[in-house]
């Protein structure tokens, strides 16, 4: 069995729990707000991350369910429905996880009200992306083995199927990660510096929003080897343009943004800073996760590209839990900084080792 199918067959065992826990999370809030009980809200809170990290591992496992539904002659409108209203929900959530982060046990009724009013929103495009996966299954029988599917696919669908990058292509997404490799290593001596106390930390400590900020801007301009010139529309058409531009964007802020608070007197923005940074690393894990490969989407490099932004968006999660927990346990600050800076060089790691294919730490389960 290919790696891509084994994928793809999990897709509709971790659909469930997702969709359960988030529909349980949004009514703890409800209650809690209603009740005035910090301790629902709480779990609340607790629940919503839980099935928003479910969501994001049930999409990138549907991407590999989609490659399989489209080699099977699943047209691919619905596929494309069904991926959109998957997007729009995955990416409401965490947006819903980015602002609970901000809201205390006992926020301001106004602003959770708003946030109540999203929730239920947010759930309505869950509803509409279980609804349209289940239209999958049961009008085209995408999934069901033995079955010829009812509706087929057209011949210009089919010629999707035989899309390749070309090999400039592939070289420059490859030369874009190895870089970004060698930015986050940076950044990872950079935190270690600062934990061994050696001499100028003042100094040393600056530099990370501003190498942080700098591969915002790089990465904006030379996101994508087709996004010149930069008035072109794709750069706001193309969701995995505009994924990269999302990104650069908040790396960019977030540097310069914690540059001019660290030139306040006074002011103490490590908790500010550490806040920040689980957000971009959700982010990140985010658009690793429901990143959709759209040069190719449905040959071998866009099996390989799933799986190392499987692998990568594990561990920018991880590094966003790291960063919360810094918050909520700020006793254990040396852990989750040694925990960190492990993560990060991890991360770095699988960056600068990074190829258009199937991961080298994954070619032994190919037959």
């Amino acid at each position: 069995m290919e790696l891509s199918q084994y994928f793809a067959n999990w897709h509709p065992v971790f659909v469930h729990f997702p969709i359960a826990l988030l529909f349980v999370a949004v009514g703890l809030d409800i209650y809690g707000y209603f009740r005035k009980d910090d301790r629902a809200r709480w779990a609340g809170n607790a629940v919503l991350i839980l099935g928003t990290v479910g969501v994001l591992f049930t999409f990138i496992t549907g991407n590999f369910a989609e490659i399989w539904a489209a080699r099977s002659m699943i047209p691919q409108e619905p596929l494309k429905r069904h991926e959109s209203f998957a997007t729009i929900a995955s990416w409401a959530f965490i947006a819903l996880v980015a602002v609970r982060s901000f809201l205390q046990t006992n926020p301001n009724p106004k602003i959770f009200r708003v946030y109540l009013v999203s929730a239920l929103g947010a759930l309505f495009a869950l509803y509409k992306t279980g609804a349209q996966g289940g239209e999958l299954v049961y009008k085209y029988a995408a999934g069901v083995k033995g079955v010829e599917p009812p509706i087929r696919a057209t011949a210009l669908e089919l010629a999707n199927l035989t899309l390749e990058n070309t090999p400039d292509e592939l070289a420059y997404s490859e030369m874009m990660h190895h870089i970004f490799g060698w930015l986050v290593l940076g950044l990872a001596f950079w935190l270690t510096y600062q934990m061994l106390e050696l001499p100028g930390l003042e100094k040393v400590r600056a530099m990370g929003p501003i190498l942080l900020s700098a591969g915002g801007f790089f990465l904006m301009i030379f996101s994508d080897f087709d996004a010149w010139p930069l008035s072109s529309e794709k750069a706001i058409t193309d969701p995995e343009v505009l994924a990269h531009k999302i990104i650069a964007t908040m790396m960019i802020v977030i540097g310069l943004g914690t540059n001019l608070v660290r030139k306040r007197k006074g002011a103490d923005i490590s908790s500010l800073q550490a806040h920040l940074v689980a957000v971009l690393a959700l982010a990140g894990g985010g658009i690793l996760f429901t990143h959709v490969h759209t040069g190719a989407p449905y040959s071998e490099t866009a099996v390989g590209v799933y799986l190392h932004h499987f692998a990568l968006g594990f561990l920018a999660l991880m590094c966003g839990t790291i960063k919360l927990l810094e918050l909520s346990l700020p006793q254990r600050m040396k852990l989750w900084n040694i925990a960190w800076v492990i993560l990060l060089f991890l991360v770095s790691g699988a960056l600068i080792t990074y190829n258009e294919g199937i991961p080298w730490f994954l070619k032994w389960l190919q037959p």
